[in-house]
Protein backbone atom coordinates (compact mmCIF):
# COMPACT_ATOMS: atom_id res chain seq x y z
CA UNK A 1 0.00 0.00 0.00
CA UNK A 2 1.57 3.50 -0.97
CA UNK A 3 1.34 5.87 1.87
CA UNK A 4 -0.35 9.23 1.35
CA UNK A 5 1.81 11.50 2.48
CA UNK A 6 -0.70 14.07 4.03
CA UNK A 7 -2.05 10.71 5.92
CA UNK A 8 1.68 10.48 7.17
CA UNK A 9 1.35 13.77 8.46
CA UNK A 10 -1.71 13.67 9.92
CA UNK A 11 -0.95 10.42 11.62
CA UNK A 12 2.36 11.90 13.32
CA UNK A 13 0.17 15.60 14.26
CA UNK A 14 -2.57 12.86 15.97
CA UNK A 15 0.01 10.39 18.05
CA UNK A 16 2.03 11.44 21.19
CA UNK A 17 5.43 10.38 20.57
CA UNK A 18 6.29 10.69 24.36
CA UNK A 19 3.25 8.92 25.35
CA UNK A 20 4.28 5.70 23.10
CA UNK A 21 8.05 6.11 24.71
CA UNK A 22 5.94 6.37 28.23
CA UNK A 23 4.11 2.35 27.51
CA UNK A 24 7.63 0.62 27.14
CA UNK A 25 10.02 2.72 29.31
CA UNK A 26 10.98 5.53 31.87
CA UNK A 27 10.30 8.87 30.50
CA UNK A 28 11.34 12.08 32.76
CA UNK A 29 11.11 16.15 31.47
CA UNK A 30 14.24 17.79 32.09
CA UNK A 31 14.24 21.45 31.16
CA UNK A 32 11.97 21.63 28.46
CA UNK A 33 12.49 18.61 26.74
CA UNK A 34 12.06 14.75 27.63
CA UNK A 35 14.71 12.06 28.16
CA UNK A 36 13.93 8.46 28.33
CA UNK A 37 16.12 5.02 28.89
CA UNK A 38 16.37 3.78 26.44
CA UNK A 39 14.25 0.42 25.38
CA UNK A 40 16.71 -0.24 22.29
CA UNK A 41 20.42 -1.04 25.13
CA UNK A 42 20.80 -1.46 28.73
CA UNK A 43 21.45 1.74 30.64
CA UNK A 44 21.37 3.23 34.25
CA UNK A 45 21.27 6.93 33.05
CA UNK A 46 18.45 8.55 30.76
CA UNK A 47 20.60 8.70 27.12
CA UNK A 48 17.78 8.90 24.70
CA UNK A 49 15.95 12.15 23.42
CA UNK A 50 12.23 12.97 22.58
CA UNK A 51 11.49 15.79 20.29
CA UNK A 52 7.42 15.21 20.51
CA UNK A 53 7.21 18.80 18.46
CA UNK A 54 8.63 17.19 15.44
CA UNK A 55 7.56 14.09 16.47
CA UNK A 56 11.31 12.49 16.45
CA UNK A 57 13.98 10.94 18.74
CA UNK A 58 17.12 9.55 19.23
CA UNK A 59 19.79 7.95 21.70
CA UNK A 60 22.79 9.11 22.20
CA UNK A 61 24.13 5.88 23.95
CA UNK A 62 23.57 3.12 21.35
CA UNK A 63 22.53 5.59 18.40
CA UNK A 64 19.26 4.49 17.34
CA UNK A 65 16.61 6.92 16.20
CA UNK A 66 13.39 7.73 13.96
CA UNK A 67 10.32 8.73 14.35
CA UNK A 68 6.43 7.29 15.14
CA UNK A 69 6.41 4.44 13.19
CA UNK A 70 10.05 3.35 13.24
CA UNK A 71 9.22 3.43 16.95
CA UNK A 72 6.38 1.26 16.40
CA UNK A 73 8.65 -1.04 13.62
CA UNK A 74 11.43 -1.24 16.34
CA UNK A 75 9.35 -2.32 18.91
CA UNK A 76 6.42 -4.36 17.81
CA UNK A 77 8.80 -5.76 14.71
CA UNK A 78 5.83 -4.65 12.13
CA UNK A 79 6.75 -3.37 8.16
CA UNK A 80 5.52 0.12 7.56
CA UNK A 81 2.36 -0.46 6.48
CA UNK A 82 1.52 -2.43 9.31
CA UNK A 83 2.75 0.17 11.28
CA UNK A 84 1.03 2.44 9.73
CA UNK A 85 -2.36 1.43 9.90
CA UNK A 86 -1.92 0.49 13.81
CA UNK A 87 -1.11 3.81 14.31
CA UNK A 88 -4.07 5.11 12.60
CA UNK A 89 -6.42 2.71 14.32
CA UNK A 90 -5.39 3.88 17.47
CA UNK A 91 -5.59 7.73 16.33
CA UNK A 92 -8.79 6.99 14.75
CA UNK A 93 -7.94 7.98 11.06
CA UNK A 94 -9.02 6.78 8.55
CA UNK A 95 -6.44 6.10 5.83
CA UNK A 96 -7.23 7.04 2.59
CA UNK A 97 -6.92 3.34 0.30
CA UNK A 98 -8.81 1.39 -2.47
CA UNK A 99 -11.75 -0.21 -1.82
CA UNK A 100 -9.82 -4.09 -2.47
CA UNK A 101 -7.25 -3.55 0.08
CA UNK A 102 -10.16 -2.41 3.12
CA UNK A 103 -11.96 -5.91 1.82
CA UNK A 104 -8.35 -7.91 2.26
CA UNK A 105 -7.89 -6.19 5.28
CA UNK A 106 -11.68 -7.17 6.90
CA UNK A 107 -10.47 -10.77 5.52
CA UNK A 108 -7.65 -11.15 7.68
CA UNK A 109 -9.13 -9.68 10.52
CA UNK A 110 -12.06 -12.30 10.14
CA UNK A 111 -9.31 -15.10 9.88
CA UNK A 112 -7.15 -13.60 12.94
CA UNK A 113 -10.39 -14.09 14.79
CA UNK A 114 -10.78 -17.51 14.17
CA UNK A 115 -7.40 -18.07 15.06
CA UNK A 116 -7.52 -16.64 18.21
CA UNK A 117 -11.05 -18.22 19.06
CA UNK A 118 -9.36 -21.86 18.60
CA UNK A 119 -6.54 -20.81 21.14
CA UNK A 120 -8.92 -20.05 23.18
CA UNK A 121 -10.39 -23.40 22.64
CA UNK A 122 -7.79 -25.51 23.22
CA UNK A 123 -6.81 -23.61 26.29
CA UNK A 124 -9.76 -24.26 28.26
CA UNK A 125 -9.15 -27.96 27.18
CA UNK A 126 -5.92 -28.04 28.33
CA UNK A 127 -7.33 -26.76 32.05
CA UNK A 128 -10.42 -28.40 32.53
CA UNK A 129 -11.57 -31.58 29.99
CA UNK A 130 -10.44 -35.16 31.44
CA UNK A 131 -9.19 -36.17 28.31
CA UNK A 132 -6.63 -33.45 28.59
CA UNK A 133 -5.04 -35.28 31.40
CA UNK A 134 -1.96 -36.58 29.67
CA UNK A 135 -0.77 -33.54 28.69
CA UNK A 136 -1.18 -31.93 32.05
CA UNK A 137 0.73 -34.80 33.26
CA UNK A 138 3.58 -33.76 30.42
CA UNK A 139 3.74 -30.39 31.52
CA UNK A 140 4.14 -31.12 35.42
CA UNK A 141 6.98 -33.74 34.47
CA UNK A 142 8.78 -30.75 32.21
CA UNK A 143 8.02 -28.19 35.36
CA UNK A 144 5.17 -26.33 33.92
CA UNK A 145 2.65 -25.33 36.24
CA UNK A 146 -0.47 -23.44 35.42
CA UNK A 147 1.14 -19.78 35.56
CA UNK A 148 3.70 -21.28 32.43
CA UNK A 149 -0.09 -22.10 30.91
CA UNK A 150 -1.60 -19.43 30.68
CA UNK A 151 1.84 -17.25 30.22
CA UNK A 152 2.39 -19.33 27.07
CA UNK A 153 -1.51 -19.78 26.37
CA UNK A 154 -0.62 -23.76 25.89
CA UNK A 155 -3.69 -25.67 24.99
CA UNK A 156 -5.02 -29.26 24.55
CA UNK A 157 -6.89 -30.32 20.72
CA UNK A 158 -8.86 -33.11 21.61
CA UNK A 159 -8.67 -36.43 20.01
CA UNK A 160 -11.65 -36.30 17.73
CA UNK A 161 -12.15 -35.44 13.99
CA UNK A 162 -13.99 -31.94 14.20
CA UNK A 163 -14.32 -30.43 18.04
CA UNK A 164 -12.83 -27.54 16.83
CA UNK A 165 -14.77 -27.22 14.37
CA UNK A 166 -18.26 -27.80 16.00
CA UNK A 167 -16.72 -25.12 18.35
CA UNK A 168 -15.92 -22.66 15.36
CA UNK A 169 -19.37 -23.16 13.84
CA UNK A 170 -21.29 -22.41 16.43
CA UNK A 171 -19.24 -19.40 17.25
CA UNK A 172 -20.47 -17.77 13.87
CA UNK A 173 -17.63 -18.99 12.31
CA UNK A 174 -17.77 -20.41 7.95
CA UNK A 175 -16.10 -23.29 6.76
CA UNK A 176 -14.53 -21.76 4.42
CA UNK A 177 -12.70 -19.16 6.71
CA UNK A 178 -12.35 -21.94 9.31
CA UNK A 179 -9.69 -24.07 6.42
CA UNK A 180 -8.55 -20.93 4.74
CA UNK A 181 -6.81 -20.15 8.67
CA UNK A 182 -4.89 -23.71 8.64
CA UNK A 183 -7.34 -25.10 11.59
CA UNK A 184 -9.05 -27.99 9.42
CA UNK A 185 -9.07 -29.23 6.41
CA UNK A 186 -11.22 -31.66 4.31
CA UNK A 187 -11.77 -35.28 4.48
CA UNK A 188 -12.31 -37.29 1.59
CA UNK A 189 -16.11 -37.23 1.78
CA UNK A 190 -15.64 -33.61 2.36
CA UNK A 191 -16.63 -33.52 5.35
CA UNK A 192 -14.08 -30.37 7.43
CA UNK A 193 -12.39 -31.98 10.06
CA UNK A 194 -9.87 -30.86 12.94
CA UNK A 195 -6.46 -30.45 11.25
CA UNK A 196 -4.61 -30.77 15.40
CA UNK A 197 -5.84 -34.08 17.53
CA UNK A 198 -4.60 -35.51 20.27
CA UNK A 199 -1.09 -32.75 20.76
CA UNK A 200 -0.61 -30.51 23.24
CA UNK A 201 -0.77 -26.96 21.81
CA UNK A 202 1.53 -24.49 20.99
CA UNK A 203 -0.04 -21.14 19.97
CA UNK A 204 2.31 -18.94 17.63
CA UNK A 205 2.32 -15.05 17.42
CA UNK A 206 3.87 -12.82 14.69
CA UNK A 207 5.79 -10.50 15.41
CA UNK A 208 3.01 -8.00 16.06
CA UNK A 209 1.13 -10.44 18.70
CA UNK A 210 -1.43 -11.54 16.36
CA UNK A 211 -2.07 -15.13 17.11
CA UNK A 212 -1.61 -16.85 13.27
CA UNK A 213 -1.29 -20.52 13.67
CA UNK A 214 -0.23 -23.67 16.19
CA UNK A 215 2.39 -26.04 16.79
CA UNK A 216 1.42 -28.98 17.95
CA UNK A 217 3.13 -31.96 19.95
CA UNK A 218 1.65 -35.55 19.29
CA UNK A 219 1.26 -37.04 23.09
CA UNK A 220 0.67 -40.71 22.44
CA UNK A 221 -0.17 -42.85 19.30
CA UNK A 222 1.49 -42.75 15.37
CA UNK A 223 1.97 -39.81 13.60
CA UNK A 224 4.54 -36.72 13.63
CA UNK A 225 6.16 -35.92 16.71
CA UNK A 226 5.53 -32.20 15.73
CA UNK A 227 2.98 -30.98 13.53
CA UNK A 228 2.51 -27.42 12.37
CA UNK A 229 -0.02 -25.27 10.43
CA UNK A 230 -0.04 -25.51 7.16
CA UNK A 231 1.16 -22.82 5.21
CA UNK A 232 -2.13 -20.07 5.18
CA UNK A 233 -2.04 -16.49 4.43
CA UNK A 234 -1.45 -15.48 8.05
CA UNK A 235 0.94 -18.40 8.88
CA UNK A 236 4.36 -18.23 6.68
CA UNK A 237 6.86 -20.63 8.54
CA UNK A 238 9.72 -18.66 6.67
CA UNK A 239 8.94 -15.32 8.14
CA UNK A 240 8.19 -16.98 11.73
CA UNK A 241 9.65 -17.02 15.18
CA UNK A 242 8.03 -18.91 17.84
CA UNK A 243 8.26 -16.66 20.90
CA UNK A 244 9.78 -13.59 19.01
CA UNK A 245 6.37 -11.85 19.74
CA UNK A 246 7.86 -11.80 23.67
CA UNK A 247 11.16 -12.06 23.83
CA UNK A 248 12.01 -8.82 21.27
CA UNK A 249 12.04 -6.33 24.33
CA UNK A 250 14.33 -8.48 25.40
CA UNK A 251 16.70 -9.19 22.44
CA UNK A 252 16.72 -5.38 21.28
CA UNK A 253 18.11 -4.77 24.66
CA UNK A 254 20.47 -7.37 25.01
CA UNK A 255 21.93 -7.26 21.26
CA UNK A 256 21.51 -10.74 21.25
CA UNK A 257 18.98 -13.67 20.56
CA UNK A 258 19.17 -17.35 20.96
CA UNK A 259 17.90 -19.99 17.97
CA UNK A 260 16.74 -23.25 20.06
CA UNK A 261 15.46 -26.47 18.19
CA UNK A 262 11.66 -26.89 20.12
CA UNK A 263 9.25 -24.78 21.67
CA UNK A 264 9.92 -26.05 24.91
CA UNK A 265 13.63 -24.98 24.97
CA UNK A 266 11.93 -21.48 24.32
CA UNK A 267 9.91 -21.39 27.02
CA UNK A 268 12.71 -23.40 29.42
CA UNK A 269 14.99 -19.93 28.63
CA UNK A 270 12.18 -17.61 29.88
CA UNK A 271 11.85 -19.58 33.03
CA UNK A 272 15.66 -19.62 33.46
CA UNK A 273 15.39 -16.03 33.31
CA UNK A 274 16.61 -15.37 30.09
CA UNK A 275 14.03 -13.97 27.67
CA UNK A 276 16.24 -14.45 24.21
CA UNK A 277 14.90 -17.69 22.69
CA UNK A 278 13.12 -18.03 19.66
CA UNK A 279 12.53 -21.24 17.81
CA UNK A 280 11.51 -22.09 13.85
CA UNK A 281 8.00 -23.27 13.53
CA UNK A 282 8.01 -26.58 11.30
CA UNK A 283 11.17 -25.37 9.20
CA UNK A 284 14.53 -24.85 8.69
CA UNK A 285 16.33 -22.03 9.47
CA UNK A 286 16.40 -19.80 6.65
CA UNK A 287 17.35 -16.09 5.22
CA UNK A 288 13.76 -14.71 6.27
CA UNK A 289 14.78 -15.67 9.84
CA UNK A 290 18.23 -14.03 10.18
CA UNK A 291 16.00 -11.14 8.28
CA UNK A 292 13.70 -11.01 10.66
CA UNK A 293 16.38 -11.32 13.87
CA UNK A 294 18.60 -8.48 12.53
CA UNK A 295 15.71 -6.19 12.85
CA UNK A 296 16.07 -6.20 17.24
CA UNK A 297 19.90 -8.18 17.39
CA UNK A 298 23.52 -8.01 15.75
CA UNK A 299 24.55 -11.43 17.57
CA UNK A 300 22.71 -14.38 16.80
CA UNK A 301 23.77 -17.70 18.98
CA UNK A 302 22.23 -21.13 17.93
CA UNK A 303 22.04 -23.14 20.95
CA UNK A 304 20.95 -27.12 19.66
CA UNK A 305 21.77 -30.49 21.37
CA UNK A 306 25.26 -31.13 20.15
CA UNK A 307 24.92 -34.89 18.87
CA UNK A 308 21.38 -34.48 17.88
CA UNK A 309 20.67 -33.32 14.00
CA UNK A 310 20.53 -29.83 14.82
CA UNK A 311 24.33 -29.56 15.21
CA UNK A 312 24.25 -31.22 12.06
CA UNK A 313 21.96 -28.85 10.27
CA UNK A 314 24.33 -25.71 11.75
CA UNK A 315 27.34 -27.32 9.73
CA UNK A 316 25.78 -28.31 6.53
CA UNK A 317 23.75 -25.22 6.45
CA UNK A 318 24.57 -22.06 4.32
CA UNK A 319 24.31 -19.95 7.65
CA UNK A 320 27.99 -18.11 6.98
CA UNK A 321 26.85 -16.36 3.77
CA UNK A 322 23.49 -14.98 5.07
CA UNK A 323 25.05 -14.02 8.27
CA UNK A 324 27.71 -11.84 6.15
CA UNK A 325 25.16 -10.59 3.45
CA UNK A 326 22.68 -9.02 6.43
CA UNK A 327 25.84 -8.28 8.80
CA UNK A 328 25.25 -10.58 11.80
CA UNK A 329 27.55 -12.17 13.78
CA UNK A 330 26.38 -16.13 14.05
CA UNK A 331 27.67 -18.17 16.94
CA UNK A 332 27.19 -21.71 17.97
CA UNK A 333 27.03 -22.48 21.71
CA UNK A 334 28.44 -25.64 22.60
CA UNK A 335 25.86 -27.56 24.38
CA UNK A 336 26.60 -30.55 26.85
CA UNK A 337 26.36 -33.91 25.08
CA UNK A 338 22.93 -35.15 24.43
CA UNK A 339 21.11 -31.98 26.55
CA UNK A 340 18.79 -29.40 25.04
CA UNK A 341 17.95 -26.18 27.47
CA UNK A 342 14.82 -27.44 28.20
CA UNK A 343 16.80 -30.22 30.17
CA UNK A 344 18.89 -27.90 31.45
CA UNK A 345 16.66 -25.46 33.08
CA UNK A 346 14.71 -28.76 34.63
CA UNK A 347 17.77 -29.92 35.99
CA UNK A 348 19.00 -26.47 37.15
CA UNK A 349 21.74 -26.42 35.34
CA UNK A 350 20.79 -22.61 34.34
CA UNK A 351 24.89 -21.35 35.23
CA UNK A 352 25.92 -23.82 32.57
CA UNK A 353 23.42 -22.30 30.14
CA UNK A 354 24.36 -18.80 30.35
CA UNK A 355 27.46 -20.16 29.89
CA UNK A 356 27.53 -22.11 26.82
CA UNK A 357 25.60 -18.93 25.25
CA UNK A 358 27.99 -16.09 26.65
CA UNK A 359 30.78 -18.24 25.23
CA UNK A 360 29.18 -19.33 21.94
CA UNK A 361 32.03 -19.76 19.29
CA UNK A 362 31.46 -18.02 15.87
CA UNK A 363 29.99 -20.54 13.06
CA UNK A 364 33.35 -20.33 11.24
CA UNK A 365 35.22 -21.62 14.51
CA UNK A 366 32.36 -24.04 15.23
CA UNK A 367 32.79 -25.71 11.87
CA UNK A 368 36.40 -26.25 11.90
CA UNK A 369 36.43 -27.58 15.65
CA UNK A 370 33.57 -29.85 14.36
CA UNK A 371 36.22 -31.09 11.67
CA UNK A 372 39.00 -31.92 13.73
CA UNK A 373 37.06 -33.54 16.34
CA UNK A 374 36.31 -36.12 13.95
CA UNK A 375 40.42 -36.53 12.78
CA UNK A 376 43.20 -37.55 14.89
CA UNK A 377 45.79 -34.72 13.93
CA UNK A 378 48.78 -36.70 15.22
CA UNK A 379 48.38 -38.32 12.40
CA UNK A 380 50.08 -37.05 9.39
CA UNK A 381 47.06 -38.50 6.77
CA UNK A 382 44.34 -37.68 9.36
CA UNK A 383 46.28 -33.82 9.69
CA UNK A 384 46.15 -33.19 5.82
CA UNK A 385 42.60 -34.14 5.59
CA UNK A 386 41.24 -32.08 8.10
CA UNK A 387 43.20 -29.35 6.84
CA UNK A 388 41.89 -29.59 3.20
CA UNK A 389 38.18 -29.78 4.96
CA UNK A 390 38.95 -26.81 7.29
CA UNK A 391 40.19 -24.34 4.02
CA UNK A 392 37.01 -25.19 2.36
CA UNK A 393 35.15 -23.79 5.10
CA UNK A 394 37.58 -20.67 5.86
CA UNK A 395 37.36 -20.35 1.80
CA UNK A 396 33.79 -19.43 2.18
CA UNK A 397 34.17 -16.82 4.77
CA UNK A 398 33.76 -13.26 3.00
CA UNK A 399 36.81 -11.37 4.17
CA UNK A 400 40.02 -11.54 3.52
CA UNK A 401 41.92 -10.81 6.85
CA UNK A 402 39.67 -13.80 8.73
CA UNK A 403 40.49 -16.13 5.98
CA UNK A 404 43.91 -15.55 6.82
CA UNK A 405 43.94 -15.60 10.67
CA UNK A 406 41.75 -18.60 10.52
CA UNK A 407 44.57 -20.26 8.19
CA UNK A 408 47.05 -18.91 10.11
CA UNK A 409 45.49 -21.53 13.66
CA UNK A 410 45.05 -24.13 11.42
CA UNK A 411 48.31 -24.58 9.51
CA UNK A 412 49.47 -24.16 13.23
CA UNK A 413 47.31 -27.08 14.60
CA UNK A 414 47.68 -29.43 11.53
CA UNK A 415 51.40 -28.48 11.14
CA UNK A 416 50.89 -28.36 7.54
CA UNK A 417 51.95 -24.84 6.86
CA UNK A 418 50.23 -21.39 6.33
CA UNK A 419 51.05 -21.57 2.40
CA UNK A 420 50.35 -24.59 2.04
CA UNK A 421 46.45 -23.96 4.14
CA UNK A 422 46.35 -20.51 2.07
CA UNK A 423 46.46 -22.46 -1.23
CA UNK A 424 43.88 -24.83 -0.47
CA UNK A 425 41.68 -21.83 0.36
CA UNK A 426 41.75 -20.00 -2.74
CA UNK A 427 41.67 -23.13 -5.00
CA UNK A 428 38.11 -24.08 -3.04
CA UNK A 429 34.73 -23.87 -4.96
CA UNK A 430 33.58 -20.75 -4.45
CA UNK A 431 37.04 -19.65 -3.07
CA UNK A 432 38.83 -16.12 -3.27
CA UNK A 433 40.74 -17.08 -5.74
CA UNK A 434 43.39 -14.64 -4.82
CA UNK A 435 41.43 -11.85 -5.04
CA UNK A 436 40.37 -8.56 -2.79
CA UNK A 437 37.50 -9.02 -0.76
CA UNK A 438 35.57 -6.75 1.21
CA UNK A 439 37.10 -5.48 4.90
CA UNK A 440 34.26 -6.61 7.57
CA UNK A 441 33.06 -3.77 9.12
CA UNK A 442 33.04 -3.84 12.79
CA UNK A 443 30.68 -5.51 14.72
CA UNK A 444 30.26 -2.66 16.92
CA UNK A 445 30.50 0.09 14.44
CA UNK A 446 27.06 -1.97 12.87
CA UNK A 447 25.25 -2.24 16.08
CA UNK A 448 26.08 1.42 17.48
CA UNK A 449 25.38 3.10 13.89
CA UNK A 450 27.75 4.68 11.02
CA UNK A 451 31.08 6.17 12.69
CA UNK A 452 31.14 10.25 12.94
CA UNK A 453 32.95 10.95 9.34
CA UNK A 454 30.34 8.07 7.70
CA UNK A 455 27.02 10.09 9.47
CA UNK A 456 28.72 13.92 8.42
CA UNK A 457 28.64 12.80 4.58
CA UNK A 458 25.33 11.69 5.00
CA UNK A 459 24.00 14.38 6.28
CA UNK A 460 25.98 16.70 3.81
CA UNK A 461 24.18 14.46 1.10
CA UNK A 462 20.84 14.78 2.61
CA UNK A 463 21.39 18.53 2.70
CA UNK A 464 22.79 18.65 -1.49
CA UNK A 465 25.60 20.01 -0.03
CA UNK A 466 28.06 17.17 -0.81
CA UNK A 467 30.04 16.80 -4.27
CA UNK A 468 27.88 13.44 -5.67
CA UNK A 469 30.64 12.73 -8.69
CA UNK A 470 33.30 12.22 -5.48
CA UNK A 471 31.19 9.63 -3.75
CA UNK A 472 30.15 6.31 -3.53
CA UNK A 473 28.13 3.94 -1.72
CA UNK A 474 31.42 1.62 -1.53
CA UNK A 475 33.32 4.88 0.89
CA UNK A 476 30.86 3.62 3.90
CA UNK A 477 31.81 0.66 5.90
CA UNK A 478 28.19 0.65 8.01
CA UNK A 479 26.29 -1.51 5.71
CA UNK A 480 22.86 0.81 6.73
CA UNK A 481 24.97 4.07 5.44
CA UNK A 482 26.12 2.58 2.21
CA UNK A 483 22.18 1.53 1.45
CA UNK A 484 21.02 4.73 2.66
CA UNK A 485 24.14 6.78 0.81
CA UNK A 486 22.88 5.17 -2.75
CA UNK A 487 19.23 5.97 -2.44
CA UNK A 488 20.71 10.09 -1.71
CA UNK A 489 22.85 9.34 -4.68
CA UNK A 490 19.78 8.11 -6.48
CA UNK A 491 17.35 10.81 -5.64
CA UNK A 492 19.80 13.33 -5.72
CA UNK A 493 20.40 13.12 -9.39
CA UNK A 494 17.35 14.32 -9.80
CA UNK A 495 17.58 17.52 -8.01
CA UNK A 496 18.96 20.96 -8.95
CA UNK A 497 21.61 21.10 -6.96
CA UNK A 498 21.70 22.15 -3.47
CA UNK A 499 18.76 20.89 -2.71
CA UNK A 500 18.21 18.91 0.21
CA UNK A 501 16.75 15.16 -0.60
CA UNK A 502 13.60 14.60 0.92
CA UNK A 503 13.66 11.94 3.28
CA UNK A 504 10.32 11.48 3.72
CA UNK A 505 10.09 9.89 0.31
CA UNK A 506 12.23 6.57 1.76
CA UNK A 507 10.16 3.42 1.98
CA UNK A 508 12.55 0.86 3.56
CA UNK A 509 11.69 1.08 7.51
CA UNK A 510 15.84 1.04 8.05
CA UNK A 511 16.68 3.39 5.77
CA UNK A 512 13.90 5.54 7.00
CA UNK A 513 14.92 5.42 10.40
CA UNK A 514 18.65 6.32 10.22
CA UNK A 515 17.63 9.34 7.96
CA UNK A 516 15.13 10.57 10.56
CA UNK A 517 18.27 9.98 13.30
CA UNK A 518 20.36 11.57 11.08
CA UNK A 519 18.29 14.93 10.65
CA UNK A 520 17.37 15.19 14.63
CA UNK A 521 21.17 15.42 14.82
CA UNK A 522 21.78 19.13 14.93
CA UNK A 523 24.80 19.06 17.25
CA UNK A 524 27.31 18.74 16.59
CA UNK A 525 27.33 20.79 12.78
CA UNK A 526 29.06 18.11 10.67
CA UNK A 527 32.52 18.53 9.68
CA UNK A 528 33.40 20.66 6.46
CA UNK A 529 32.80 18.02 3.01
CA UNK A 530 36.09 18.49 1.95
CA UNK A 531 37.68 17.20 5.47
CA UNK A 532 35.20 14.47 6.07
CA UNK A 533 36.06 12.96 2.00
CA UNK A 534 40.15 13.58 3.00
CA UNK A 535 39.38 11.21 6.15
CA UNK A 536 37.78 8.54 4.70
CA UNK A 537 40.33 8.73 1.92
CA UNK A 538 43.25 8.33 3.88
CA UNK A 539 40.93 5.53 6.02
CA UNK A 540 40.56 3.94 2.78
CA UNK A 541 44.49 3.51 1.99
CA UNK A 542 45.25 2.29 5.49
CA UNK A 543 42.99 -0.45 4.99
CA UNK A 544 44.49 -1.54 1.82
CA UNK A 545 47.90 -1.46 2.82
CA UNK A 546 46.61 -3.72 5.51
CA UNK A 547 44.92 -6.06 3.24
CA UNK A 548 48.29 -6.14 1.00
CA UNK A 549 50.59 -6.62 3.62
CA UNK A 550 48.73 -9.29 5.28
CA UNK A 551 48.20 -11.28 1.67
CA UNK A 552 52.01 -10.68 0.91
CA UNK A 553 52.67 -12.75 3.97
CA UNK A 554 50.73 -15.65 2.94
CA UNK A 555 52.43 -15.73 -0.51
CA UNK A 556 55.14 -17.95 -0.83
CA UNK A 557 57.81 -16.04 -2.84
CA UNK A 558 59.45 -19.11 -4.97
CA UNK A 559 56.11 -20.86 -5.62
CA UNK A 560 53.72 -17.43 -6.42
CA UNK A 561 56.88 -14.68 -7.43
CA UNK A 562 54.42 -13.58 -10.11
CA UNK A 563 51.71 -12.37 -7.53
CA UNK A 564 54.61 -11.94 -4.62
CA UNK A 565 55.82 -8.76 -6.94
CA UNK A 566 52.15 -7.37 -8.18
CA UNK A 567 51.37 -7.25 -4.70
CA UNK A 568 54.13 -5.59 -3.26
CA UNK A 569 53.86 -3.38 -6.18
CA UNK A 570 50.67 -2.55 -5.27
CA UNK A 571 51.89 -1.60 -1.75
CA UNK A 572 54.36 0.75 -2.44
CA UNK A 573 52.40 2.52 -4.92
CA UNK A 574 49.99 3.25 -1.58
CA UNK A 575 52.84 3.96 -0.15
CA UNK A 576 53.50 6.69 -1.71
CA UNK A 577 49.84 8.17 -1.60
CA UNK A 578 49.82 7.52 2.33
CA UNK A 579 50.12 10.75 4.40
CA UNK A 580 51.49 9.23 7.28
CA UNK A 581 54.66 9.28 8.86
CA UNK A 582 57.37 7.46 7.86
CA UNK A 583 56.89 5.34 10.82
CA UNK A 584 53.29 4.74 10.12
CA UNK A 585 54.07 2.90 7.08
CA UNK A 586 54.84 -0.49 6.14
CA UNK A 587 58.07 -1.41 4.46
CA UNK A 588 58.79 -3.93 1.49
CA UNK A 589 62.20 -5.48 1.19
CA UNK A 590 62.67 -7.23 -2.14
Amino acid sequence: MAADRDDLERIREAVNLVELFEGVTTVRKVRGSFMALCPFHTEKTPSLSIDPARGLYHCFGCGVGGDVFSFVQETRGLSFVEALEMLADQAGIVIRRDPGAAQRSERRKQLLEAVQEAGRFYNARLKEAPDAGPARAYLRGRGYDGEVVEQFELGYAPDEFDALVSHLRSRGFREKDIATAGLARPARNRRLVDLMRGRLMFPIRNTAGDMVGFGGRLLAGEGPKYLNTSETTLYKKGELLYGLDRSRSAISREGTAVVVEGYTDVIAFHLADMPLAVATCGTALGEGHFDLLRRFASRIVMAFDADAAGAGAVVRGDELRIAANLDLDLRVAKMPEGRDPADMVLEGQIPQLKKAVDSAETITRFRIERIFERRNLSEPEDAIRAMEEAAKVIARHPHEMARYRYATDVARRTRTGKTAVMEKVRAAPGGPKGGRTQQAPPREAAARGPERFEADLLRHLMAGAAPADKISPGMFDHPGARRLAAWLLEEGRRLPPGTPVPILEIQDRDLAALARRLELMRDPPPDPVEDVLAHLEERSVKRQKAELQLRLESLDRGRDEEEYLRTMEELMILQRRGSGSEEEQVWIHA
